[in-house]
């Protein structure tokens, strides 16, 4: 066939040939498997987030109490309380406002028990937490008193638009890292490091842009702090995206498959966003500081309601998890260039010194001398 004939029809595989092949038992096995494996995933998310959020109950309610010794004293007994005693009304204000109390309790005037609540720390804490106080008053026979002291806005009256935004802004990180992953490759050296890296923020910038336009111009949830909304969804977006490119650098993508995994099904649900920590079981309330879900929820929050107070641990969390990822990656990068180095060098040095041995080895007498 000559170079510039066109090979005949018969020659080229055909699409239908394809697909009208017999279906081999290994395609039947990987099919099934295919299926069990994607079972297990809808049931393991169905069970996490029915765990975490379907019967919500006070496990711990930090509160802030100023009264009587004897209704002081009556609030230690119950277990899911922990209390603080302080002087007075603005104290408590300020304590539940810093997000160092989850409610404050007051007995001011006479007659009255002023119950101090968090709205932006998630509608159902608050409205737990004004069960508590009004309990308290209906035993001591005081008239309850609400303050919010935290609202939230009429865009977001549930105090959940920070936890879909960080939900969904997770699914867009970590496909992203994946997506990068596939088209640019392994990383293997600095140059695509830095590439990734740059990539990374200008993605997970675009991210945050487009969170902020929607939560606060269109939807008008998460109003008057623009710049800062942004500044906590990009971090937030880079710290997983770089996780999760860190841990395919360094185990491999089966690795990051299983980190992605664990964000997904465990670590939506530990954010505690429709329901609040305080309601949520030991297990989840465990992992509530370490996943980066929980970090950003409580940092739009910190923002958007709180003034910034409460916001530094959060932040830290999320540039750890940012860190890691880049340590892994860096590590995956020269940790194979410093194995090649030492051996090169140790097969030099033993070589040398094989040479350098053969000149000064002493002569053996022959059985003729």
């Amino acid at each position: 066939m000559g170079k510039h004939e066109v090979p005949h029809e018969h020659h080229l595989p055909h699409v239908g040939d394809l697909a009208n092949r017999r279906v081999s038992r290994g395609d039947v096995h990987k099919m099934v498997l295919t299926m069990a494996a994607l079972t297990v995933f809808v049931v393991a998310m169905i069970a996490s987030y029915s765990g975490a959020f379907a019967k919500p109950t006070l496990h711990h309610l930090d509160v802030a109490v100023a009264g009587p010794p004897q209704l002081v004293e009556g609030m230690r007994g119950q277990s899911q309380l922990s209390v603080t005693e302080v002087a007075d009304a603005a104290a408590a204000r300020d304590r539940v406002y810093d997000r160092s109390a989850d409610a404050g309790f007051v007995v001011g005037q006479p007659g009255q028990l002023a119950i101090y609540v968090a709205g932006g720390g998630g509608r159902s804490v608050a409205n737990a937490a004004e069960s508590v106080g009004r309990a308290v008053a209906a035993k001591a026979g005081l008239t309850p008193v609400v303050q919010d002291v935290a609202p939230t806005t009429a865009a977001d009256p549930q105090g959940t638009v920070e936890f879909y935004a960080v939900i969904f802004l997770s699914i867009g990180a970590t496909l992203g890292a994946s997506v990068f992953g596939f088209m640019m490759g392994s990383v293997r050296r600095l140059s695509t490091l830095a590439l990734r890296t740059l990539s990374l923020a200008a993605y997970s910038a675009l991210l945050a842009g487009g969170v902020t336009i929607y939560v606060d111009a269109i939807l008008g949830a998460l109003t008057g702090h623009t710049w800062q909304v942004f500044g906590a969804l990009w971090l937030y977006a880079l710290g997983v995206a770089g996780a999760v490119t860190g841990v395919a650098a360094a185990f491999g993508p089966i690795a990051s498959g299983l980190v992605t995994l664990f964000l997904i099904i465990v670590g939506n649900a530990a954010a505690a966003g429709p329901v609040g920590l305080p309601l949520l079981t030991g297990f989840y309330r465990t992992f509530n500081g370490i996943v980066p879900q929980g970090s950003g929820v409580a940092l739009l929050r910190s923002i958007s309601y709180f003034g910034g107070h409460g916001a530094l641990t959060p932040v830290v969390t999320l540039a750890i998890w940012g860190a890691t990822g880049l340590t892994l990656a860096v590590i995956a990068v020269l940790a194979p260039k410093a194995w090649t180095n030492y051996r090169a060098s140790h097969d030099r040095y033993r070589v040398g010194a094989e040479r350098h041995g053969s000149v000064l080895r002493p002569r053996i007498p022959s059985p003729v001398d």
